[in-house]
């Protein structure tokens, strides 16, 4: 029997059995006799119980899930350490894992991983906003509750994004299924790693399967590094483009290609989900132990050199003619060409390093060699730059009110000023981690040097503390800082937008009540958010080109602009049966808003001959009909347009525009190094653009 069982810790947590094992913790049911509630208890195994490294992630995990407050992520309540035994209580969820929910279901509609993914994306959003990057998001860590409700749990190796520094020796953590590929090289990482991530998690909810499979932690890892996965669709007909686009855009190798922040992926799956035919243009195996396992360091440097001899294959190769080859089941790779990594390595002599420690002299020589050559450059900067310039003055904001995490988590404020906490919190009648007092003062005139530190004295709390939230300038902030604010404090948020010649678009104004207000806990704050300047309403618009188009489609790019549709004629034509093949305002035309805009659909073709409708504003131009009536209806003609293809994959998205519309968009196979696509139109120039997997170029061709 487990000894913890039936105990009491903290004097208050009376453990009754286990609810679940992870890799560093076995976590409890107990029930918190003070307050008479059950909990979730959660105790550092005791494999770890002596090793100070480990016991300091668990106190990170503390630390960063306590600065959390958010719907979409379990509440820690307590933390605390008797006789050795490290403990942390938490929210006890009554639920299973998405894991185990896939495990049952084999995998997920779109809609339905949407759904999962939108809210573990706006448990980012907030965790982010608080500087802290969770580092090991899968499936194991996402508990699902019945109401559908999902809850990010296990910041056990959760970092801080601001002391984040570059870990070439540091342990590279996280369940290698969903690692980053510069979390398998032990490489600076930030919030990104985490898209990555929930990239894979969608991966696997899409398709009941992981992108990545092999025998080996190393293995599975080196795929992460230099291999990219088939597309959703591939498995799962039905998938949206746009899905497929998400989920490799998260997944990118390159940190930097990746989607920038987890507001901006929640954004586009917020489009997707209201509109299926969204594109964004970016460029069967279980885990069942759910374990986050640690990757050594042998690994990652396997990792990093591997990285650096693959980089090197793919130069050597480039010259070589490719060859492309394919399973029986179709699968495929794509081999990533990749950038960035520690070339050298390919170069080193086997015992580079164990030779250089045989030798401590020629060590020394080199490390005075390397400490001189950087010193140089540091004074060459300093001549160049002059030392930098520190004495540009900015106003010392106003702190006293404004809780200590908002304040830290605020760039406006961390990156012109240091601020630092009192080294006693003070006991007051305001809530725990409010500012109370300030050095030097926030007046709104004062002014103090760039990087200047203020320091602060911050509330303990006390016998009289009230329940209250003090509401604080949110002027000029955007509404995603102001809702992950007010939800640490149990406030609602009310939006309004309003038109303002003065602030942003997307800014707050102002507030109601305004900042210095006190609101109790669940009263709601209303925000004013700007639409930015009005616009005329006698201004005038560019009319879309309408040709191609369905009459719904005509209808939407008309109404977008302010403009009407008028008089829908169905006509003989040679262009496909229900597209617009004539416009009564030429696209591109300026003209005032509310315009009526007449348009002819094609019947599809036919001996009969049909007249537009009389319209003298209309296109210019015409020719007899041979009735002596005049046609006033365009000749359609079409061009050919070369398509260029990329070598580096097997299959490339093409998109073709002629005049702003779509008339191309599919996946082509590249095995021919080129396509050619035929479009239609009026006859005449137009300005087409082709997009080939993102990459776009434009220029105008004639129709005949």
């Amino acid at each position: 029997m487990d000894k913890y069982i039936g105990s009491m810790l903290g004097g208050r947590y009376q453990i009754e059995e286990i609810v679940g094992v992870g890799g560093m913790a076995v976590v409890y049911r107990a029930r918190d006799t003070i307050l008479g509630r059950d909990v979730a208890l959660k105790v550092l195994k005791k494999e770890f119980a002596e090793d100070p490294d480990i016991r300091k992630r668990f106190s990170i995990e503390s630390r960063a899930v306590a600065k959390l407050s958010h719907h979409n992520i379990v509440s820690v309540f307590d933390v605390g350490s008797e006789d050795g035994t490290d403990y942390i209580v938490m929210e006890l969820i009554e639920g299973i894992t998405l894991k185990q929910y896939l495990q049952r279901k084999g995998h997920l509609s779109w809609e339905e991983t949407i759904f999962f993914a939108e809210q573990v994306a706006r448990a980012l959003m907030h965790a982010h906003s608080r500087g802290i990057i969770h580092q090991d998001v899968k499936p194991q860590n996402v508990i699902i509750l019945r109401d559908g409700t999902a809850k990010l749990t296990d910041f056990g190796i959760a970092s801080f994004a601001a002391a984040q520094e570059t870990r070439v020796v540091q342990e590279a953590i996280g369940s290698v299924h969903y690692i980053s590929p510069e979390q398998a090289k032990g490489s600076k990482i930030d919030y990104r790693t985490d898209l990555y991530s929930l990239g894979v998690m969608m991966y696997e909810m899409l398709t009941g399967k992981l992108p990545f499979e092999g025998e080996t932690a190393l293995q599975i890892v080196m795929q992460h590094i230099n291999e990219v996965p088939i597309i959703p669709s591939a498995f799962v007909p039905g998938i949206p483009k746009g899905m497929d686009d998400i989920v490799m855009h998260a997944m990118s190798a390159h940190i930097s290609r990746r989607y920038e922040s987890a507001e901006k992926m929640y954004e586009d799956m917020e489009v997707l989900r209201t509109d299926p035919n969204a594109r964004f243009h970016y460029v069967e195996s279980e885990d069942n132990s759910g374990e986050t396992q640690i990757i050594g360091a042998d690994i990652q440097r396997a990792a990093r050199r591997s990285a650096a001899e693959h980089e090197a294959a793919s130069v050597e190769g480039a010259a070589a003619p490719r060859t492309r080859t394919r399973t029986q089941t179709q699968t495929r790779t794509r081999t990533r060409t990749r950038t960035g990594f520690r070339k050298k390595e390919q170069d080193e002599p086997d015992g580079f390093f164990e030779k250089l420690a045989e030798r401590p002299g020629m060590a020394v020589g080199m490390a005075v060699g390397v400490i001189a050559v950087i010193s140089l450059l540091l004074v060459g900067i300093l001549v160049i730059t002059g030392g930098g310039d520190k004495s540009e003055k900015i106003i010392v904001p106003d702190l006293i009110g404004r809780n200590i995490d908002e304040v830290l988590a605020d760039p406006d404020i961390t990156d012109n000023f240091t601020v630092k906490e009192a080294t006693e919190r003070q006991e007051s009648d305001r809530p725990v981690g409010e500012i109370l007092e300030q050095d030097p003062d926030g007046d709104g005139k004062k002014k103090a040097t760039k990087g200047t530190i203020i320091t602060v004295t911050v509330s303990s709390g006390g016998e009289n503390v009230k329940d209250t939230y003090k509401v604080i300038d949110f002027t000029g902030k955007t509404l995603d800082y102001v809702q992950a604010a007010l939800a640490s404090h149990d406030i609602k948020c009310e939006v309004v937008e309003e038109y303002s010649d003065d602030v942003e678009e997307g800014k707050v104004i102002r507030t109601d009540p305004e900042a210095g207000a006190e609101l109790e806990k669940g009263a709601t704050l209303t925000v004013y958010i700007s639409k930015g300047k009005q616009k005329d309403d006698n201004e005038n618009v560019a009319v879309p080109g309408l040709l191609g188009m369905t009459e719904d489609q005509a209808r939407a790019a008309l109404e977008a602009k302010g403009l009407k549709i008028g008089s829908v004629d169905p006509v003989d034509s040679s262009a496909e049966a229900g597209s617009v093949v004539w416009q009564s305002q030429d696209a591109g035309a300026e003209v005032a808003k509310g315009t009526v805009v007449n348009i002819q659909i094609s019947k599809g073709k036919s001996t009969s001959n049909n007249n537009p409708p009389d319209n003298s504003g209309g296109n210019s131009g015409g020719q007899d009909n041979g009735d002596g009536d005049y046609d006033d209806t365009p000749s359609l003609g079409s061009a050919t347009i070369p398509v260029s293809l990329p070598d580096n994959t097997d299959t490339a998205h093409v998109i073709i525009y002629v005049d702003g519309v779509i008339q191309y968009d599919d996946t082509c196979s590249t095995s021919g190094g080129s396509t050619s696509i035929s479009v239609s139109g009026s006859v005449g120039d137009h300005d087409v653009t082709v997009s080939v997997d993102g990459s776009t170029t434009s220029q105008t061709y004639t129709f005949s």
